[in-house]
């Protein structure tokens, strides 16, 4: 099996009055599965008891910031 490795491109070029953003939640979750691991998130990033997230922004030229 051949790793790859995971990449996250910036967002596409648009040209409206304020600038696109892609911006990237990341967090481990252990799960039965890739549904259920979707699920588990969803319901963490939703409660308002949680912590705030640490975020990964981009902008259109691939610049990034942590946030």
């Amino acid at each position: 099996m051949t790793k790859q490795k995971f990449t996250i491109e910036p967002p596409p070029k648009e040209s409206g009055p304020e600038k696109l953003y892609r911006v990237v939640y990341i967090i481990d979750v252990n799960t039965a599965d890739p549904k259920e691991a979707a699920g588990f998130t969803h319901r963490i990033m939703t409660d308002h008891d949680s912590l705030p997230p640490v975020l990964h922004v981009i902008d259109e030229g691939g610049n990034s910031c942590t946030v």
